[in-house]
């Protein structure tokens, strides 16, 4: 089985985490899980995340609607993951 490389995204999450003040600790636990999957579908849902940080970096959606999505996204998470 071949080994994943995860370091630069879980390194790109942690900056995240620390300069962005977006995403609270619980919600950076679950993207790390899905990030360590490494399958096609936590895949794109680490994708979807990163855009939605680009989008309020961006100035595109305002906090309150980063939130409700970044909820929604988390929510999809944890349904992935089966908790």
């Amino acid at each position: 089985m071949e080994k994943i490389d995860n370091r630069a995204a879980l390194f790109e999450l942690d900056e995240i985490y620390k300069y962005k003040d977006l995403i609270e600790a619980t919600d950076k636990a679950v993207i790390k899980e899905i990030i360590c999957l490494g399958d096609e579908e936590s895949k794109a849902l680490h994708q979807d995340f990163i855009k939605l940080v680009a989008l309020e970096v961006d100035h595109e959606l305002t906090k309150d609607e980063f939130y409700d999505l970044k909820d929604e996204l988390i929510f999809e998470m944890k349904k992935y993951l089966g908790k």
